[in-house]
């Protein structure tokens, strides 16, 4: 928490909560550090112009968006810049920006990383020529817009190249940040007799996240955690970090938003509360037709941690997607047969 016997921004508290890398990734660069309390010092000199008596631990709702505004209109309203105030505004307590933040960021990079990834997979030139027109929403485009770009993208995807490129693409796992943000896989794997044994970690390494969330009463990205939410996810050992079946992992998905979700009846809104994904969560809803094949960039994201601590990319496959009008989001990951036969 920031000290408040005087405004400005605390350099050294932020320093100490970024290394104990309990509500941020680990291990993150200076370069990254520096940049964000440049941009933290500029929120607050925004805030101080407008209220003598604000700063970052007493910021509205309202103050973050008119500074995003302010952002937007001096080309400052990237990914990077708001990803640090959301991180200081964890340091500093204040749940209403780091709300706001999270669900504007949430998923806002990841169409323009898919672009990326296609010239990537493609090449530039033959890339370019696919991509030609398709405009990148802004950072903050309301989610109900975001599943007709999310329509545009994978229909030039799809008229334009076979099914497993397409599919070897969104699983790249391009928002589920990089390697050293899932070193700990790597190590509870290391150091587990066999692929069991680490998939008990993993369940009770989520078990005691989501614990520590309801026990403080802080937020588990933008979801809070009750004892229900928690019983739910004891009670469902795929959602708790994956079982093993055979030479795959299976994995069903957390919901998105668990209280509202396990006291929904209705079916649709059911669908609705466990889809995490922005570009189209909103189209169970508007009954928008979205191609089957994107939710493969879910599975890029659910199979990121697996690649990590196997060291290899593994083959991943959706199983069931809301999207699709099922109950769940279900993913199979197949294990490396060296590994299996190594730790079996």
């Amino acid at each position: 928490m920031q000290d408040r016997e005087g405004f400005g921004v605390d350099e050294k508290g932020f320093r100490k909560f970024i290394a104990e890398g309990k509500r941020v990734p680990p291990r993150l660069g200076e370069s990254t550090i520096r940049s964000h309390i440049k941009m933290v010092k500029e929120f607050e000199s925004f805030l101080r112009r407008r209220n003598a008596k604000k700063d970052c631990t007493n910021a509205t709702a309202r103050d973050i968006r008119a500074f995003i505004t302010h952002l937007h209109k001096t080309h400052k309203d990237k990914w990077n810049n708001l990803i640090g105030l959301l991180r200081y505004s964890r340091f500093a307590g204040n749940e209403d920006v780091e709300l706001v933040l999270l669900i504007i960021l949430d998923g806002s990079d990841v169409l323009k990383k898919l672009t990326m990834a296609v010239g990537d997979e493609i090449g530039k030139k033959k890339s370019g020529l696919i991509l030609k027109g398709f405009v990148l929403p802004p950072i903050g485009t309301s989610p109900k817009r975001m599943p007709r770009a999310t329509k545009s993208f994978m229909n030039r995807l799809e008229s334009n190249l076979d099914r497993n490129t397409c599919r070897k693409i969104l699983l790249k796992g391009v928002h589920a940040g990089p390697p050293e943000y899932y070193a700990e896989e790597k190590k509870m794997l290391r150091e587990s007799k066999n692929v069991d044994e680490y998939l008990r970690k993993r369940r009770r390494a989520l078990i005691k996240q989501l614990s520590d969330h309801m026990k403080n009463d802080t937020l588990f990205f933008t979801q809070r955690i009750d004892k229900k939410s928690l019983d739910f996810v004891r009670r469902n050992p795929e959602v708790a970090g994956g079982v093993r079946r055979g030479d795959r992992i299976f994995q069903t998905k957390i919901p998105y938003m668990m209280i509202e979700y396990l006291a929904e009846k209705d079916d649709t809104m059911k669908r609705y509360y466990y889809c995490h994904c922005p570009l189209a969560r909103e189209s169970i809803l508007s009954g928008l037709d979205i191609s089957h094949d994107f939710c493969y960039c879910s599975a890029g994201y659910e199979k990121k941690p697996y690649d990590v601590a196997f060291g290899e990319p593994v083959e991943a496959e959706v199983l069931q997607s809301v999207l699709w009008g099922d109950p769940v989001c279900r993913f199979a990951m197949r294990i490396p047969k060296k590994y299996l036969a190594e730790k079996s």
